[in-house]
């Protein structure tokens, strides 16, 4: 990786909720972060660190629980990267939708800790084993996990799960920033489609890493646009998105879904 730094490469959600897996949300704060939890954090992570003992972890549910990973790893230096919520919630509905990636499950299931077995293990198996017997091949949650979304899985179309799913990854993200005084840096995905050697150089500076001219034109050669398409949308689903989301995309500078039926082509 890039100036040196490796990565955890799956979502290692089960790592972060060791100790906590009977919540059913991702919203822990650093009231849970209990001792046993850290030593599983510390010791899992010590396995992909590089000899500086620097990584990148990129587990979608953090957004939930920045105070509760600030408090398990003091000193760590958080990207928060924000995205037009149209564009994530078009994204988020095709992820919970698509078949489930075998072979990358396989190779996370070659990751998972063998202690987390008995409790995280099972749930898992049956939760996939019984999608497969009603013949459903999608994921069973696909996602973060904010309070109260088991409810609204059963109640609300998917594209509101979504739009919430977006809404309070940002927000609570926001507030722990706020309230716990973390240091971080915001990227927004926009900037980093348009301009990513700037944005990596801007990173790597907030986190102490020296940008090396090679490595921000090898980094910045992965990075591509998502592959959504928001035209995809039908007018019903934008009207669903704005009530769900419209205030948040004025406070973040992005346009209402409203505004998009309004004028399309604006």
């Amino acid at each position: 990786m890039a100036s040196g730094v490796d990565a955890v490469p799956y979502d290692v959600t089960y790592v972060w909720r060791y100790g906590n897996d009977a919540m059913p949300h991702d919203r822990q704060l650093p009231a849970h972060a209990k001792p046993k939890t850290s030593r599983m954090v510390h010791t899992f992570f010590r396995r992909y660190a590089n000899a500086d003992g620097r990584l990148v972890e990129k587990t979608v549910g953090t957004s939930l629980r920045v105070g509760y990973v600030s408090t398990l790893m003091p000193g760590a230096s958080f990207v928060h990267l924000i995205r037009d919520g149209v564009d994530v919630a078009e994204s988020s509905r095709r992820q919970w939708l698509a078949p489930a990636e075998l072979g990358y499950l396989r190779e996370k299931v070659r990751h998972f800790p063998l202690r987390l077995l008995a409790s995280y293990g099972r749930r898992f198996v049956r939760w996939n084993v019984a999608q497969r017997l009603r013949g459903d091949d999608r994921v069973a949650s696909w996602g973060p996990r904010y309070p109260g979304m088991d409810s609204d899985v059963v109640t609300e179309r998917l594209l509101t799960v979504c739009a919430r799913q977006w809404a309070n990854s940002v927000t609570l993200a926001l507030a722990d920033f706020r309230d716990y005084q973390i240091p971080h840096v915001e990227v927004r995905y926009e900037d980093l489609v348009a301009d990513p050697a700037r944005v990596l150089r801007l990173v790597l500076e907030f986190s102490g890493l020296e940008p090396r001219d090679e490595d921000l034109r090898r980094g910045a050669a992965t990075i591509t646009g998502g592959h959504g398409s928001r035209s995809s949308l039908d007018e019903a689903e934008l009207r669903l998105l704005d009530t769900e989301i419209g205030e948040l995309q004025v406070e973040l500078g992005y346009r209402r879904p409203l505004d998009e039926i309004r004028s399309p082509d604006a």
